[in-house]
């Protein structure tokens, strides 16, 4: 089955807003080509009128058939990503047309890359990775698309990298397509969304960071959910030492041995410099949300428990700011100047 379908079908009930500017190159060529060869005369007025109207139609004319073609492939984009074969499938026309017609190769060509490509395009690994870069473009079309604020696709992006991580060890030696930009994808470039940008919002499904500080983090600090915001920090944290655990390079020298030696360096580095310092923001904004005392509590246990780290003693500071007894507002009673500095008061004089 081709999940493409006809690209000059009419479905334009998945309408993208995302338009390259064709003036720049049509303009030439269009007058180019309409001019009188022969004739040196300056334009008259009627004329330019003329040509102007008859642009303005082809402009219009390639507008309305990259938005037609940009519908079909959405929807060809949401009908392959509920399976993998499906996905692949999607794939394998988009790379024909991306990397072999459109860039005016042989029928052949493609054939001979496909033949070649087969162990690749086989292995359920990488079926699984395109369906998920597939997804986060989807995704990125609806944030391009949405005229609500962007946060409101916040589950969402959370629910893709949740999928994504149940995938994790199926994922090994894959994570790099995930790591791509979404516009990037053969899937983009091959129907015109390939300069697609859009502002806040991550370029992949693995800038985990990125995904929850903007997209994630920002209502609930808004709505001071300390709770809700807590538990999201703490799933950021597992996703990254997930993928440091289940994707970061290991030296052949510590591939055999106890499993602590097996740890990849990249994991043992973030362990000890990079997490203690997440784990100290979380709670400071955790506090700053509401649990002033739970938040509190957690970050002296967590000054203990790396007393050797850098950042020791500038958390302890923060702590004492932090803590530090709040001044009660002033209760005093202004002197009453009737009275005089010893005390007596002092009568009227008659």
């Amino acid at each position: 089955m081709n999940v493409i379908g006809n690209l000059s079908s009419k479905n334009t009930n998945a309408y993208i807003p995302m338009r390259p500017n064709l003036t720049k190159t049509l303009v030439p060529a269009l007058l180019f080509c309409m001019l009188p060869q022969a004739n040196a005369d300056e334009l008259t007025n009627a004329e330019r009128e003329k040509l102007s109207k008859r642009l303005e139609e082809l402009l219009h004319k390639s507008q309305e058939t990259l938005t037609q073609r940009q519908a079909t492939a959405y929807k060809a984009y949401k009908q392959a990503i509920q399976s993998e074969t499906a996905a692949m499938e999607l794939y394998l026309n988009c790379v024909e047309l991306a990397d072999f017609e459109n860039q005016g190769k042989k029928s052949s060509d493609f054939r001979d890359w496909k033949r070649n490509q087969k162990d690749r395009y086989s292995d359920p690994s990488f079926k699984c990775a395109l369906r998920h870069q597939l997804n986060w473009l989807v995704l990125t079309i609806e944030a391009a698309r949405s005229e609500e604020d962007i946060n409101k696709l916040g589950p969402k992006a959370r629910q893709a990298l949740q999928n994504i991580f149940k995938d994790a060890s199926k994922l090994k030696g894959q994570e790099n397509i995930l790591r791509q930009g979404a516009s990037s994808s053969v899937f983009a470039r091959a129907y015109g969304f390939g300069a697609m940008k859009v502002e806040n919002w991550p370029s992949s499904p693995l800038a985990i960071s990125e995904i929850y500080e903007k997209l994630i983090f920002p209502p609930l600090r808004d709505a001071g959910k300390a709770s809700l915001l807590r538990s999201a920090w703490l799933e950021r944290l597992n996703y990254e030492e997930q993928a440091l655990l289940e994707w970061a390079h290991v030296p052949k020298d510590k591939s055999i041995g106890m499993k602590k030696d097996m740890l990849p360096p990249a994991y043992e580095k973030y362990m000890a410099e990079k997490k203690p310092k997440l784990v100290w923001k979380m709670e400071k904004e955790v506090f700053l949300a509401g649990d002033e005392a739970g938040a509190a509590t957690r970050m002296l246990t967590h000054i203990s428990k790396f007393i050797s780290h850098n950042d020791a003693t500038k958390w302890a500071e923060e702590l004492q700011s932090m803590i530090a007894p709040q001044k009660a507002a002033s209760t005093e009673v202004a002197p009453d100047e009737s009275k005089s500095k010893s005390g007596y008061i002092e009568l009227p004089v008659e």
